[in-house]
């Protein structure tokens, strides 16, 4: 008995101007460049998170051209994993062909579906039969007229992309009543018109994007679709895969950057576990103890600063918090000082005054 599918997380190398960005959904346009709203410009090349996709074998990455001039950073992602990423933005049935000549798996197709924001199947027909079906994902925005069945489409195509344009780039969370709802409606199950839940019409290879926010949003998009769904998240490409920390590096940084820190590496944790899960290459999966060992280490550090800034604020005051006291042993720390052992009654006083030791001496 095979045990059921897992939903995965699939990375997004999101294209603009040459650099990889991640923009606020509804704010790119070509009349109004003045609207564009970005959450981060990278500083590492669309090569560079390339790679380090390559390495952490997360195959099904998407490179998202996302208006012109992005070409030549394209073809240096998928230069640098052949094979390992699809391609979207601008596909068409005359340049198709050549993104798959160049390194890309398949090819990502919208709007070239969408004339006039109706669907046309003449199209999908088309350009289906220059790359073939294997090599061909029909994206399907969520502000597109759907097209009236899935399974029709399922015949020219070997994956589905399914993506909610006004919470995309905001990391708010995904469109659950797109997930729950508005999905449902583009297919009803044959036989079963009241099943209406995501999962039960996918039949292909399906992901979802827009509004990722944390690995919380995939376990809710497996419960939701049945293991069946993937879910691509575009601000991991900000967070570069963190390996073995050192404490020394650490002690510089501060409180925020250590916090900062802590939260990637915590969320590469999670995403460990998920790649475990799904049967992850036990090369990365040996990667758990390091990043686990990186979070203690982070935790230390802040918690020396944390005593530290502290001991600072105690230092001219009469008494300290318990945990900044010496810790010793408890005999130690209940013995006496000096002072209080030396510290007499005032009747041991009187008798010592009244009858003080006697000195003999001895006269030979």
């Amino acid at each position: 008995m095979h045990a059921p599918r897992r939903s995965v997380f699939r990375p997004c190398i999101d294209l603009h101007d040459g650099q990889v960005k991640q923009i606020v959904g509804g704010t790119l346009s070509d009349a109004s460049p003045e609207t564009l709203k970005t959450n981060f410009v990278a500083s590492q090349s669309p090569g560079d998170f390339a790679r380090l996709y390559r390495d952490n074998n997360l195959k099904g990455g998407h490179v998202i051209k996302l208006g012109r001039g992005n070409d030549a950073a394209a073809r240096e992602a998928l230069a640098a994993w052949p094979g390992g990423l699809q391609i979207g933005g601008g596909m068409n049935d005359q340049n198709a062909q050549e993104w798959i000549d160049v390194g890309a798996s398949k090819v990502i197709v919208t709007s070239y579906l969408f004339p006039g924001t109706k669907f046309s199947l003449e199209r999908l027909k088309k350009i289906s039969s220059v790359v073939g079906k294997d090599r061909l994902v029909v994206d399907e925005p969520s502000t597109y007229h759907p097209p009236e069945s899935l399974h029709e489409l399922s015949q020219y195509c070997s994956e589905f992309l399914i993506h909610a344009a006004d919470v995309e780039g905001l990391c708010q969370g995904i469109d659950e009543e797109l997930v729950k709802s508005k999905l449902a409606v583009i297919m009803k199950v044959s036989g079963d018109s009241d099943r209406t839940e995501l999962g039960q019409w996918v039949r292909i290879p399906t992901t979802y994007a827009g509004g990722a926010k944390d690995i919380g949003d995939l376990d809710l998009v497996e419960q939701l679709s049945e293991g069946r769904v993937d879910l691509t998240y575009g601000r991991f490409t900000t967070t570069k895969m963190p390996g073995k920390v050192k404490a020394y590096e650490l002690q510089s940084k501060s409180k925020n950057d250590l916090h900062k820190q802590l939260q990637e590496l915590k969320t590469e944790l999670l995403t460990l576990r998920v790649q475990k899960i799904a049967g992850g290459s036990a090369s990365k999966l040996t990667k758990i103890a390091t990043v686990r060992k990186s979070i203690a280490r982070v935790l230390t550090v802040i918690n020396q600063k944390a005593r530290q800034n502290l001991r600072e604020y105690y230092k001219d005051k009469n008494y300290l918090p318990l945990d900044l006291r010496p810790k010793k042993t408890r005999a130690i720390r209940r013995r006496l000082t000096k002072h209080e052992a030396s510290l007499k009654t005032l009747k041991q006083r009187k008798k010592d005054a009244n009858f003080p030791i006697r000195k003999y001496a001895v006269k030979a």
